[in-house]
Order: structure tokens, then sequence, then C-alpha cells
């Protein structure tokens, strides 16, 4: 096996494209969590609704991470970006969680947290009580909470029957929206690399740490001011090896994303910051 470093995954965002784990369970992270994600989103162009089967039209956004269960909202985790379409709104990414039950703790839109054609590293943290987030290590304070909950904060990782969550990478769950009165989104359109998740909060030297190795950084050994391996909790390298799309490399990550999925290597491009 060959693991390169200079490559990542190219989705159309027309609908079919993205990468999910094979079954629901335990996902290894709860009330506090860090997320990083490599990005290089394209524009957003109409498209034929294959759900509703209506004409083309262009989605409110495009999904870039998803953890949900089956039927319900519970311990939910969204990440997603408005359209690429010459607005303003074209550079707000959007982090919504939901409480163990199933009830939105927060909805946050970070307004400078993407760029067209162009490489971000995009990190956002759950600590227990708000929503962080962090361009290249760099914490993101252009921002707007759109929804504040009340009641519980806490998350959970269940593992009962029923009460499982899988995740997406590239797509929602729920169709073609997150929520029945959420926004239209459908899938990610553009490139994107690594992916790491922890079951623990990182700080931004950390995250800076991370972004300034791009994608040869491993995130399974400590490594200068990174110091949190022993919390990685998922680590999907996309592209990095084209006989195993999806392949969950954390130590202990048991979550590989290219079962079901139509993503093979000849997504994978040679593209990376």
């Amino acid at each position: 096996m060959v693991v390169l470093t200079n490559v990542s995954l190219q989705f159309d965002g027309k609908g079919n494209e993205f990468l999910e784990n094979a079954f629901r369970q335990a996902q290894g992270i709860a009330n506090l969590w860090t997320i990083t994600i490599w990005m290089k989103p394209f524009e957003t162009s109409s498209i034929f609704n294959p759900i509703s089967g209506q004409p083309e039209f262009k989605p409110d956004g495009k999904a870039l991470f998803h953890i949900k269960g089956l039927d319900h909202h519970r311990n939910e985790i969204l990440i997603w970006g408005e359209r690429i379409d010459n607005s303003v709104n074209e550079e707000y990414l959007i982090v919504e969680n939901w409480n163990k039950d199933a009830k939105r703790i927060r909805i946050t839109r970070f307004n400078l947290a993407q760029k067209r054609q162009e490489w971000r590293n995009f990190s956002c943290a759950w600590n227990g009580a708000n929503l962080i987030a962090w361009d290249d290590g760099i914490e993101l304070t252009d921002l707007n909470e759109t929804l504040s909950g009340t009641g519980s904060f806490i998350m959970e990782d269940p593992t009962a029957s029923g009460r499982q969550r899988s995740v997406r990478i590239a797509a929602a769950y729920s169709g073609i929206s997150a929520s029945s009165d959420g926004p239209r989104i459908i899938t990610y359109s553009g490139l994107l690399g690594p992916i790491g998740v922890w079951d623990g909060v990182l700080d931004g030297i950390e995250l800076g740490e991370i972004a300034s190795g791009t994608f040869g950084f491993d995130l399974a050994t400590n490594s200068g001011t990174y110091t949190s391996s022993a919390d990685l909790a998922h680590w999907w390298r996309l592209g990095a090896d084209s006989a195993d799309i999806g392949k969950d490399y954390a130590p202990a990550g048991d979550i590989d994303v290219g079962v079901n999925t139509i993503v093979t290597g000849t997504n994978i491009v040679v593209d990376s910051p």
C-alpha cells in the first residue's frame, strides 16, 4: 500500500458522490469534540434534484460532514457551506449540533470560512457549552450565532441499538435538507482532503501545527505543539489510498466510510495545499 500526501478527492455536487459508513455504530465522540477538514470548494451549479424530481435548481448549501442517527436528531453534528455563487454568503460555513434529547443546541455561522478554488483548513470544536472554529489555526471571530438553544447542552455517544449514529462525508442525511424546516442542502462540490475527529477539544496552537503540516501531518503521532494524538477518534485521509477509499487511519478508528459510496479511485486528483 502506498499512501500519498499530495492528493485529494473530488466530488461533483450532483447528488450521488459522497462517503458513508456501512452501518450505525458508536462514533467515539460525545460532549467534547474537535473536527478538522481540508477543503477546496467549487462554484455551485444548478442541478436536477434526484430526491424530489423537481427541475434544475440551486441548493442553499453543500454538506461537508454529517453525523446522525437513523430517524432522530439526537447527538447530531452537521457542517455545511453556503452555495458558491458570487454572493457575500458564499464564504459562510455553518455548524449545527443537537443534544442527547434531539434538541438543537447551536447553529453558528462562521462568515469567512471558505473560499472558492482555495484550500482552507477549517476546524471546529464543541467544549460542552460553546462552538468554536478556526481557519488554518486562527480562531474565527466573525460569526453569527443564529440559534442558541436552551436546556441540556449534553451530547452523548449512544451504544444502544436504535440510538447509534452514522457518518456521511460530502453529503447530509434526511434527503435534501438536514431537517424538515431547514435549508436545502445537497452534496458537496469541490475537493476534500484529510478529515480528523478527536474525542476532546484541541486549541488553536495545535490546530495551527496541523494546518502548517498540510496533508502530510501525522495526526496519530504527537509532534511539536500537537499533543492530542491519544484523543484521535477518526482520521480519513481522503484520496490517499486508491485501493481503500474512505479508510479510517486513526489507530483506534473503526469507521471506514468507503462502503456505501460510488466514489472510487477515479475521483482522486493530484491537488493539495
